[in-house]
């Protein structure tokens, strides 16, 4: 399928000697199917060429795609047609307001000066960030890559002994959609002085490496959702480029050596043993990366809603951190709801899990003083036990104020707190203290005013919640314009603490959204919106955009803890939407579930 380019960026008997597929925008409209939109920022010294070697690649594809070429203001090459580039490119202020599918960042000759010393780096940065949340997949090339990884990720460079230059073999890492059709090594021509050590990659959770070699080091990688895919060589290099580098570099009188494993040995004909590998790539890439997960509607629109964060969203001093940037940038997230603690690591224990143990051992302590003589060793054992593990607790939240730097009287409250928990024997009420003590602590963060779950929701004799009481309770103590943190999980039956089943977070803000007539209701957790299955099991898994709310039953029904599921009834009624969402991914559009 073609690509869509304005009739005068290349001329048309290159188009077609260069096996270039292209309509223009006129014909594009009138066919019944969304082209992918694709920007391609050419950082490039010589822009026609790079031109040419990237839309080879990207228009060898059964799909439609609209490609608009980027510049620099900050920066003109003194190589580049000025009066050309500004009538045929498009600057970042041209774009700002528009969303790509997806986006290719080219590399340039520039990967030996600092970036503060780069002429256009405040101008990179702006695209970069613009790419982060308007683009749906993008691909850094070469410098590009080591630019990004350092800025999205904190990952620096080091420099080789002398400039990589030739075409290098990898090694497949990953069975990534992005290298189907992939040999289990493969060839990259690579011309670069800087490199990427693999072992920094597997530090970072969010990142995977594709592809990397002994010799060289890293060659690609990508973040785990492919919004970010990094290629430290050069695919789209055509046959003869490498050669006119060289040749290029010895008229100038550099110490040029012979590019590596380019040439059939003994000869000076070219080997191109890429070719292939670089056209799957970018065709996976468009079609894994880009087609089959980018939305139809690239617009989004913003809503006024109700929030809640899950434990693993509040897990510690940088979960909350994530969370207050996300509500501060939404003037209307004024109702927080929040879960206890959850894990930070796999090997780590949840909040309310630990809240189960204390409350579990406090009742064995009541049974061991009824035989104080016989039982004492046992009895001051599991005091110890409890001891430490509501001293695990207190360190927990000690450790979140502490990180945060607030004001030190809470840690008087988080005392009085564990105090009663060592002394009650009220299981709800202890496992309700660790969603009490998260929502003092972050409405004490965010500046918020703090309302307590028992002054808001109120069950009945048979344990149900009473809506007409809570409803009338919400209205009263949330007002217009206030801004809260509510503890999840909990209400009042008869003044004393009552607690939902497990998951109770997702009821508590269902029910507020419903009381507040909220549009929106929105459910912060650690993954990406609802998947068609286990992701962790099935690697083809696929998130789905958009459910009904009996759809979702069918999915809780079916065995999978994606939602609580009586907190579907109260938004379900008054047809409130329910947006699933990635705290640590804030810019992915996630699940929505309305009828």
């Amino acid at each position: 399928m073609p690509v869509i380019l304005s009739e005068e960026l290349i001329k048309k008997e290159i188009l077609e000697k260069e096996d270039i597929f292209t309509i223009d925008k006129s014909r594009a409209k009138s066919q019944d199917i969304r082209p992918l939109k694709i920007a391609i920022v050419n950082l490039m010294p010589n822009k026609e060429e790079t031109e040419i070697d990237l839309l080879k690649l990207i228009s060898n594809h059964a799909l439609q795609i609209e490609v608009d070429f980027i510049r620099t203001d900050s920066y003109i090459n003194k190589h580049s047609n000025y009066e050309r580039l500004n009538k045929l490119y498009k600057s970042y202020e041209d774009i700002k307001n528009e969303k790509y599918d997806g986006m290719i960042i080219t590399g340039a000759p520039i990967e030996n000066l600092d970036y503060s010393d780069i002429k256009y780096w405040d101008e990179l940065k702006m695209i970069f960030d613009y790419a982060r949340e308007n683009v749906f997949s993008t691909i850094f090339i070469c410098w590009a890559s080591l630019a990004a990884l350092n800025y999205f990720y904190h990952i620096d460079s080091f420099s080789y002994k002398e400039k990589i230059f030739g075409v290098y073999p990898f090694f497949k890492e990953s069975e990534s959609r992005l290298l189907d059709g992939f040999d289990d090594v493969f060839n990259i021509p690579q011309s670069r002085y800087k490199g990427i050590d693999p072992k920094d990659i597997e530090l970072v959770d969010d990142l995977k490496i594709l592809g990397e070699s002994d010799e060289v080091g890293l060659s690609l990688a990508a973040s785990c959702d492919y919004r970010f895919i990094f290629s430290l060589g050069h695919f789209e290099y055509n046959k003869y480029t490498l050669d006119r580098e060289y040749k290029r570099d010895l008229k100038n009188g550099l110490d040029a050596k012979k590019p590596v494993n380019y040439y059939f040995k003994d000869s000076d004909k070219i080997n191109m043993s890429w070719k292939s590998a670089a056209s799957l790539f970018f065709s996976n890439w468009i079609n894994y990366a880009v087609y089959q997960n980018t939305p139809y509607r690239l617009d989004s629109i913003k809503e006024k809603s109700v929030s809640k964060f899950g434990g693993s969203s509040l897990s510690d001093a940088g979960q909350f951190r994530r969370v207050k940037e996300i509500i501060n940038k939404k003037d209307d997230r004024n109702v927080i709801v929040v879960s206890a603690p959850g894990k930070r690591n796999p090997y780590d224990i949840k909040v309310t899990d630990l809240l189960i143990k204390a409350s579990e051992s406090n009742e064995k302590i009541n049974n061991i003083d009824k035989e104080i003589l016989r039982l004492s060793k046992v009895k001051n054992e599991e005091i110890e036990i409890k001891n430490k593990i509501l001293e695990k607790i207190r360190e927990r939240f000690y450790e979140i104020v502490d990180d945060l730097d607030l004001n030190k009287n809470i840690k008087k409250e988080i005392d009085d707190c564990i105090i009663s928990v060592s002394e009650s024997l009220n299981k709800d009420f202890n496992l309700s203290r660790g969603e009490y003590l998260n929502a003092k602590i972050l409405a004490l963060y965010l500046d918020y005013d703090f309302i307590d779950s028992k002054d808001l929701i109120y069950f009945d004799e048979d344990n149900k919640v009473n809506f007409e009481r809570t409803t009338e309770a919400i209205r009263k103590n949330i007002r217009a314009g206030m801004k809260v943190v509510v503890p999840g999980f909990y209400g009042n039956k008869d003044g004393y603490i009552k607690t939902f089943e497990r998951g109770g977070s997702d009821y508590t803000g269902s029910i507020l959204a419903s009381a507040l007539d909220s549009s929106v209701y929105e459910n912060w957790t650690d993954v990406s919106g609802i998947m068609t299955a286990d992701p962790n099991i099935d690697k083809t898994a696929k998130k789905i955009e958009k459910l009904k709310y009996k759809d979702l039953e069918k999915i809780i029904n079916s065995g999978a803890s994606v939602y609580q599921k009586d907190a579907i009834a109260p938004v379900m009624d008054k047809n409130i939407t329910i947006k699933i969402l990635n705290t640590n991914k804030p810019d992915d559009s996630g699940t929505t579930i309305k009828d």
